[in-house]
């Protein structure tokens, strides 16, 4: 059974004002994209404007599906008449009320057929690009690849209606350079942020210790997901039990450090940690719960750790939320 994903292309607005005339953005009609075919897509940057479309192509396991486009400064005789700085945004998500279909790797390519950068799964990616001010109009070409590997008795997991993947492409153009990400982020701001809750401690009536609940929320704040993620952190006099829930312990070693990982369900709302998105896990700790986690590690399948955390604590809570 092939399986449609869908193509969406969001024009943005220009970043910077310039002269009336000078930069905007246009596209083209496209026909046919719903029957798999290659089809060219334009984006013009020559004045204020918007436009969008959304087709479907279809693919099944063991496919390999092309889309190119091109990116050019220029329209008939009209060429824009600063410096022109662009960047392409690649977000590959589940489609609406639908699961990802995880085997997906989507390739960008530039008009040689040299690898830019991939996304497995889903995930978000930025290509930049500049048009030196010039006489001539000045175009590039890009190659949008989705690769399903595997062989087509894979079908059978993706099976029936739940499952759909989009690609968003979004293009923006400035006559100031741009950087990977034009997200409001403070530049202070860190990778992750992780948030350390409490609740108030009560006596174990057994040992006559004290327990409290804690809850641990991880938030990515980059452009590219955090996929089958871990945690490592330590505290100090606390300690935690075997009761938690949202993840696998993977190591209590040495005494006070442990490392969680994510609860392996094959779903990436919970085993993934997208752009913009969080994920919580807790359980029942030993101690007065009022000391702050501490040498927290954030890692995942692509990448080899994050040091570079925002930490919040709050300690005590009548509840958790």
């Amino acid at each position: 059974m092939r399986k449609i994903i869908l193509l969406s292309i969001l024009l943005l607005t220009i970043l910077s004002s310039v002269v009336a005339g000078t930069l905007a953005m246009y596209t083209t009609s496209i026909d046919n994209l719903a029957d798999g075919s290659v089809v060219a897509k334009e984006f013009i940057f020559l004045g204020d404007g918007t436009d969008t479309f959304q087709q479907g192509i279809k693919i099944a396991p063991s496919e390999t599906v092309s889309w190119r486009f091109k990116v050019k400064n220029y329209q008939n005789q009209v060429i824009t008449e600063t410096d022109l700085y662009y960047k392409l945004t690649f977000n590959v998500q589940s489609s609406p009320g639908k699961n990802a279909i995880t085997p997906l790797k989507v390739i960008i390519k530039d008009g040689n057929g040299n690898t830019l950068n991939s996304i497995d799964g889903v995930g978000t990616l930025d290509v930049l690009g500049t048009f030196p001010l010039a006489a001539a109009g000045q175009f590039k070409d890009y190659i949008v690849e989705i690769q399903w590997p595997g062989n087509r008795q894979n079908d059978i997991n993706y099976a029936g209606s739940n499952f759909g993947t989009t690609v968003n492409v979004a293009a923006v153009a400035s006559q100031v350079p741009l950087t990977g990400s034009d997200h409001e982020n403070s530049p202070q701001q860190k990778q992750v942020s992780v948030k350390y809750e409490t609740t108030v401690p009560w006596q174990n009536g057994q040992s006559h210790n004290y327990q409290y609940q804690y809850k641990i929320t991880v938030t990515n704040n980059t452009l590219t997901p955090i996929t089958s993620w871990n945690m490592a952190f330590s505290l100090t006099t606390n300690r935690l039990s075997d009761n938690y829930w949202n993840a696998v312990l993977v190591s209590n070693s040495p005494q006070g450090s442990y490392t969680f990982g994510n609860p392996n369900y094959n779903n990436t709302a919970t085993d993934t940690i997208q752009p913009g998105q969080s994920i919580s896990f807790g359980g029942i700790a030993k101690g007065m719960g009022n000391e702050a986690i501490q040498n927290i590690l954030i890692g995942g399948s692509n990448t080899s750790g994050i040091t570079d955390v925002d930490l919040t604590c709050q300690f005590n809570k009548s509840s958790l939320d």
